[in-house]
């Protein structure tokens, strides 16, 4: 039998790199929907003002 040490910390995993990588990853996500929101609600406005006049 053998015996696996596990407190020992793995060195090379790169945190900060992974955390800034899905923070930009959420923000340009956030831009996209938030440019869906504005073009749906254009379409919308343009629809409404068309039935309406």
């Amino acid at each position: 039998m053998s015996h696996i040490d596990t407190t020992e910390k793995l060195s090379g995993t790169p945190e900060t790199e992974n955390s800034l990588f899905a923070l930009c990853g959420l923000g340009v996500a956030g831009i996209a929907m938030l440019g869906w929101i504005c073009a749906l609600a254009w379409i919308a406005w343009r629809l409404v003002d068309w039935l309406l006049f």
